[in-house]
């Protein structure tokens, strides 16, 4: 049967004398009024942002957000939240017990603490967990591969929580997920575009000496842990220099979530939230 009485296409009804004379239809469309529909509505992009280390994809993103209603999803942030979670910190110490916090009891967490916690209230240390799976040479690799294990897919449904309560508010004009290893972990699939934040290595080396306590070495343990940025850049969907004025890069940025977020503008499949 169908879904729609016949008399909306034209047809007789069949209860219809078949003498009785019925008005003319019209069947035409108005121009002025259009009911609301998908293809119509504002869409609500998601952008992942990814570079090197020191490229300044977390200051990217707040400028952007500071001049939009734009949300940001810090997948590192998301990351410290799984080693916070007791279920997973039980299995990532299980397979590294020495990244264990001798100072840490039960007693002294607070789980409704979720900025920059004190780290002798967390159960792991995470320096120490760093030291062991940061670096190129095969026994990293294998660790970290264990980590990722157990707290990528963690992240992937955090991010996809988030993805779908951003985009279920009003006036969200766009995310941005801020992930140094996007692709590697493969959640790339969960964004609309990715943005390549390219900037020289000296400035990235910089900036790393002035706003984090790292020796060269760890730099380069951290950095060699990533795609080989050429891999990132040619992965990525487009590029923004980030080496001059953040307003310089984030109007870029700014413009391109816009452009995104326009009727019929987005993908044809949009990933799934």
């Amino acid at each position: 049967m169908d879904r729609f009485p016949s008399a909306t296409f034209g047809h007789v009804p069949q209860n219809t004398p078949h003498n009785s004379t019925l008005p003319p239809q019209d069947n035409s469309v108005s121009q002025d009024v259009c009911a609301p529909c998908a293809p119509c509505a504002p869409y609500t992009p998601v952008v992942g942002l990814v570079g090197g280390i020191g490229s300044g994809k977390s200051a990217l993103a707040r400028w952007v957000a500071q001049h939009a209603r734009i949300e940001i999803l810090d997948a590192d942030r998301l990351g410290h939240q799984a080693l916070d979670d007791p279920s997973l910190a039980k299995l990532v110490l299980d397979r590294f017990p020495q990244a264990a916090n001798p100072d840490y009891t039960k007693d002294t967490i607070h789980p409704n603490q979720t900025d920059q916690p004190n780290q002798t209230d967390q159960p792991i240390r995470r320096a120490a967990l760093a030291e062991i799976v940061f670096g190129a040479d095969p026994e990293s690799q294998s660790a970290r591969n264990d980590l990722e294990t157990i707290v990528h897919p963690y992240i992937r449904r955090r991010l996809t929580d988030l993805i779908q309560q951003h985009r279920e508010q009003d006036g969200c004009e766009g995310i941005l997920v801020d992930a140094a290893v996007l692709l590697e972990a493969g959640w790339d699939d969960l964004c609309d575009h990715v943005v390549f934040v390219d900037v020289p290595e000296a400035t990235r080396l910089a900036r790393i000496d002035s706003t984090r306590d790292w020796t060269r070495n760890e730099y380069l343990d951290r950095q060699a842990s990533q795609w080989p940025l050429t891999r990132k850049q040619d992965a990525a969907d487009r590029s923004i220099d980030n080496s001059k004025t953040l307003e310089h890069s984030g109007q870029q940025l700014l413009a391109l979530i816009h452009s995104l977020g326009k009727p019929n503008d987005s993908k044809q499949d949009h990933p799934p939230a």
